[in-house]
C-alpha cells in the first residue's frame, strides 16, 4: 500500500473513531441538552500540500456537526477553528513534514513561528472550554473561529 494510502486510512480511521464516540454519547447528550465541541481546522477549508487527508477529516467533522444541528435539537454541536497554535503538531509540521509539503507552505508555518505570530495554547483553549460550558443554541451547526465567538473571549 503507498503511504499516502496509509495516511488517509489511519486519519478517516481517527475521525470515524470520534463519530462513534459521539454516538455513543448522544442519548446523555439529548436528555442533559447536552454540548458537543469539534476542534476543526483552518485545513477544512484550506487546502496545502499533503495535507489532504487531514483536511478532509476535518471538512467531514465540520459537516457532521451541522448534521448534528439539524437532527438532534436538544444538543448544541459547534466545529471551532483554534487558528494557528504553538502545539506539538506546529513542531513536526517545521522539523518533520515540511519535507512534503510545497515549498511556500512550509515558509508559512516556519515563519508564524520566528515570527512570533503562532497562537499560546490557551488563548482559543479558555474559548472552547467558555463555548463547552455554555454555548447558545445559535452557535449549533456552526464552523466557526476562536476568536469570532463573542461573549467568550477573556476580559
Amino acid at each position: 500500500m503507498p503511504w499516502y494510502e496509509a495516511r488517509i486510512q489511519s486519519k478517516w480511521a481517527l475521525q470515524l473513531l470520534k463519530t462513534q464516540q459521539i454516538k455513543g454519547a448522544l442519548p446523555a447528550l439529548r436528555s442533559s441538552k447536552g454540548r458537543i465541541i469539534i476542534t476543526s481546522s483552518g485545513a477544512a477549508v484550506s487546502s496545502y500540500t499533503a495535507w489532504g487527508a487531514y483536511g478532509a477529516a476535518k471538512a467531514a467533522l465540520n459537516h457532521l456537526a451541522g448534521t448534528l444541528a439539524a437532527e438532534e435539537p436538544d444538543v448544541t454541536t459547534v466545529a471551532i477553528r483554534p487558528g494557528t497554535v504553538d502545539t506539538e503538531m506546529q513542531r513536526e509540521l517545521r522539523e518533520i513534514h515540511h519535507k512534503t509539503m510545497a515549498e511556500k507552505d512550509a515558509r508559512k508555518f516556519a515563519d508564524l513561528k520566528t515570527t512570533g505570530t503562532l497562537l499560546k495554547p490557551e488563548q482559543p483553549g479558555h474559548v472552547i472550554a467558555r463555548v463547552a460550558l455554555a454555548a447558545p443554541k445559535e452557535l449549533s451547526g456552526r464552523f466557526i473561529n476562536w476568536s469570532e465567538i463573542e461573549g467568550f473571549q477573556e476580559d
